[in-house]
C-alpha cells in the first residue's frame, strides 16, 4: 500500500484542495470587507423592518386607546441590545410608546422632522456622551391608524456586527458552499482522470510475463509520464533481445554438444576393458542428460503456445515407469506404480507431463537407497506423487529447491535443473508442484494438475 507521504495523487489532491479553500476564503474575506462599508445601509434596512413590525403590532382597545403587542425579539433587543423605541401620535403631542422609559427625551426628534423614512447617524443622544447612534424616523400606517415611529440603536455594537455578519452570511454562504463543493468535485475528478492512464499502464505491466514478453506499456499517458513509459518499453525491448539471444545460445550449444557426446559414447563402447569403460559411460550419460535438460529449459523459456487436451494421467505415469524400470534394475533399485483402476483425466500436454514425471522419478531414483523402491502414486485429485526413501529435504531448503542449478549440499551427479524444469512445466500447465515428507522416510513431490473438465469449460 502506498503511504500518503509518498503518494503523488494524495499530494496533488491535498494541495489543490488547500488552494481552492484558500481562494474561497480569500474571496469571501474581500467580499466581507467590501460589504463592511455598506453596513450602515444594512442597519437602515434592519431598523426600517423593526419600525414596520412595531407599526403592525399597534391595536386600539375597546376604549380607543392605542396598545402595542411587541414581538419577543424586539423586547429582548430593547432590554439587552440598546434598542430604543418611541411612537408618537399624528400630532406628535402624545407618546404612545416610550421604551425604555425616557427614550423620547433622548431621541433627536424635533418638530421639523419630516417623518418620511429619515435615516440619521448622530454622535450621541441628547444630553449624553456615548457611542454613535443610528436612528430611523418614519410614518407608519398601522391597524390603529397613522403613527410616528422612531427607533435607534448604537452603531457598531457587538450585536449589530453579529447581525450584519449573519445577514451577509445568508446571502453569500450558499454561493461559497456551492463553489467549494464544485471545486472539490472538479479537483477529485481531475486528479482521478489524470492518474487513470497510469493505473492502466501499471495493470498492463503486471500482465507482462515470460510467455508474453512482447507486451508493452500503453503510450496513451500524460506527456509528463511519456518519457518514463518509453524508457520502460525500451528497457523491456533490450531485455527481450537478451533473453532471446540467451535461449538461442543455450539451444545451439546443447545441439552442438549432442554430436561429440554421441561420438564419445561410441568410442567408449569399443573399449575392451569394461572396468575403465563403465565409469566413463556413466559420466557420458550424465553429460547427455544435462544436454537434454538444457534443451528442455530452452524450449520452456521460449514460452511457445501449449496445446493441451484431455490426458490420462495414469497412462502417462505407467509409460514413464516402464521406460525407467530398466534403469532402476541396473542400479539395483525398484520403481513401483500405484494408480486407480480407471483413467484419471487431466487437462494437460502429454509430452510435457511425461517430461515432468520423468524428471521427478529420476530425481527420486537418484536418492533412493540400493535395494529400496521409488513409488509413483496417481490420485484422483488429480495429482501424482513421487516418493523416495532418501534423506528427504530440509524445511529451510524447500524454498530454493526448484531454483535452477541449486543443489544445496548434494553432489550426486545432478546439475540442479530437473526440479526447475518440473516447476516450469507445472506453471505452463496451470498446475502446482510441492515437496513434503514421504511415508517412506524421504521426500515426496506432489504434482497437481487441472482436471479435464476445467479445460473443457475454458475451451
Amino acid at each position: 500500500m502506498i503511504s500518503s507521504a509518498t503518494s503523488i495523487r494524495w499530494r496533488l489532491l491535498r494541495n489543490l484542495l488547500l488552494l481552492s479553500g484558500f481562494v474561497v476564503v480569500s474571496l469571501t474575506t474581500v467580499y466581507l470587507h467590501l460589504f463592511w462599508d455598506q453596513r450602515d445601509a444594512f442597519t437602515d434596512d434592519e431598523l426600517a423592518n423593526l419600525v414596520a413590525r412595531i407599526g403592525q403590532s399597534a391595536r386600539r382597545d375597546a376604549g380607543g386607546a392605542v396598545q402595542f403587542d411587541l414581538p419577543d425579539d424586539i423586547l429582548a433587543a430593547i432590554q439587552s441590545d440598546g434598542l430604543q423605541v418611541v411612537v408618537l401620535g399624528p400630532t406628535l403631542d402624545e407618546a404612545l410608546l416610550d421604551l425604555p422609559v425616557g427614550a423620547r427625551a433622548r431621541l433627536p426628534i424635533t418638530p421639523l422632522a419630516r417623518w418620511q423614512r429619515v435615516y440619521m447617524v448622530v454622535d450621541s443622544l441628547a444630553g449624553e456622551s456615548g457611542p454613535r447612534m443610528h436612528t430611523v424616523l418614519a410614518t407608519v400606517v398601522s391597524p390603529a391608524g397613522p403613527i410616528r415611529v422612531a427607533a435607534t440603536r448604537p452603531v457598531g455594537s457587538r450585536q449589530e456586527v453579529w447581525r450584519w455578519l449573519a445577514g451577509v452570511a445568508r446571502q453569500i454562504l450558499p454561493v461559497v458552499l456551492l463553489a467549494l463543493m464544485l471545486t472539490m468535485v472538479i479537483t477529485l475528478v481531475t486528479v482521478r482522470s489524470a492518474f487513470r492512464p497510469l493505473r492502466a499502464a501499471a495493470d498492463r505491466a503486471h500482465r507482462i510475463r515470460p510467455g508474453n514478453s512482447a507486451e508493452r506499456l500503453a503510450v496513451d499517458v500524460p506527456s509528463e509520464i511519456r518519457p518514463l513509459v518509453d524508457a520502460v518499453n525500451n528497457a523491456l525491448d533490450r531485455l527481450d533481445v537478451g533473453f532471446v539471444e540467451q535461449r538461442r545460445f543455450t539451444a545451439n550449444a546443447a545441439h552442438e554438444l549432442r554430436t561429440p557426446v554421441a561420438v564419445l559414447r561410441a568410442r567408449v563402447d569399443t573399449l575392451v576393458d569394461r572396468a575403465i569403460a563403465e565409469p566413463i559411460l556413466n559420466d557420458v550419460d550424465r553429460i547427455a542428460r544435462l544436454i537434454d535438460q538444457l534443451l528442455a529449459v530452452s524450449r520452456l523459456d521460449s514460452r511457445l503456445p501449449v496445446v493441451s487436451q484431455a490426458t490420462d494421467l495414469a497412462s502417462v505415469a505407467a509409460d514413464v515407469v516402464a521406460r525407467l524400470a530398466p534403469l532402476a534394475v541396473a542400479a539395483r533399485k525398484e520403481i513401483a506404480l500405484e494408480a486407480p483402476d480407471g483413467p484419471v483425466m487431466v487437462w494437460s500436454n502429454g509430452e510435457m507431463l511425461a517430461a515432468a514425471i520423468r524428471n521427478l522419478a529420476e530425481n527420486a531414483l537418484r536418492f533412493t537407497p540400493v535395494g529400496q523402491a521409488t513409488e509413483i502414486v496417481v490420485t484422483t485429485g488429480p495429482a501424482i506423487e513421487v516418493h523416495d526413501g532418501g534423506p528427504g529435504v530440509a524445511i529451510e531448503d524447500r524454498g530454493r529447491l526448484f531454483e535452477r542449478f541449486w543443489r544445496g549440499g548434494d553432489r550426486r551427479g545432478g546439475a540442479g535443473l530437473g526440479l526447475a524444469i518440473v516447476r516450469e512445466i507445472a506453471t505452463q500447465l496451470d498446475g502446482t508442484v510441492e515437496v513434503g515428507t514421504s511415508r517412506l522416510g524421504g521426500a515426496v513431490f506432489r504434482l497437481r494438475l487441472p482436471p479435464a473438465t476445467a479445460g473443457a469449460r475454458s475451451g
